[in-house]
């Protein structure tokens, strides 16, 4: 019977730990070292990085050059699009003045608009996970 009794008072004791925890912050209980479990759950995870990347052979573009198009359209959805304005067009070497998009990495956000635009079937561009190295969309 009082092993009972202060199996109760033991997690109310826990319980009034996390509930410290929550209210008054980790900071101060982790000084106390009244409840360790609250750090290790507050940790924080690492963030994942989303970048777009060009994909030149899904590209409008480059398939019209691959395919010695006479008369050769110029898209460039992408690059009126972009919110960041990180998108830019830049002439192709040998392409009839055709101009392909250059992606400035440090300013995209990985919002996927340049995704959602693409005409092209597959697209032009792909969104990846910068920090595990792993295709999103």
């Amino acid at each position: 019977m009082r092993k009972e009794i202060n199996k109760g008072r033991r997690d109310a004791l826990k319980t009034a730990g996390l509930f410290m925890a929550a209210v008054v912050g980790t900071s101060i209980i982790n000084k106390l070292g009244a409840v360790p479990a609250v750090a290790e759950q507050n940790q924080q995870k690492p963030r994942i990085i989303r970048k777009a990347v060009y994909v030149p052979k899904n590209c409008k573009i480059h398939k019209q050059i691959a395919a010695k198009t006479k008369n050769p359209e110029q898209c460039n959805l992408c690059v009126e699009d972009c919110p960041k304005k990180c998108i830019s067009a830049v002439e192709v070497k040998g392409g009839k003045g055709l101009k392909e998009p250059k992606l400035s990495e440090d300013l995209c956000i990985g919002c996927g608009r340049c995704l959602r635009v693409c005409p092209e079937d597959p697209k032009g561009w792909e969104i990846w996970d910068r920090t595990n190295n792993k295709k999103l969309m």
